[in-house]
């Protein structure tokens, strides 16, 4: 299973995405918008995403579970 980290900001997000053994497949900057997360998401295999907590992130989370990736926000304590 991939792990996704989001770094989710209100108009851009940073987006990497690590494989099985930990390399990174691909980083990217990604406009913040449900559409657009979730085009990109959705082509991809289920897969883990960490969310920083952040104001986005209830929409971001529930767009990824949507499309079948176990979401986890960490905290910023």
């Amino acid at each position: 299973m991939e792990n996704i980290g989001i770094d989710v900001h209100k108009r851009d997000s940073q987006e990497c995405i690590l494989g099985e053994g930990g390399e990174v497949v691909l980083e990217q900057r990604v406009r913040t918008q449900r559409e657009r997360l979730g085009e990109l998401l959705s082509k991809r295999p289920k897969a883990r995403v960490l969310l920083e907590a952040s104001t986005e992130r209830e929409w971001v989370a529930r767009c990824l579970e949507e499309r079948g990736h176990e979401v986890v926000v960490k905290g910023t304590n």
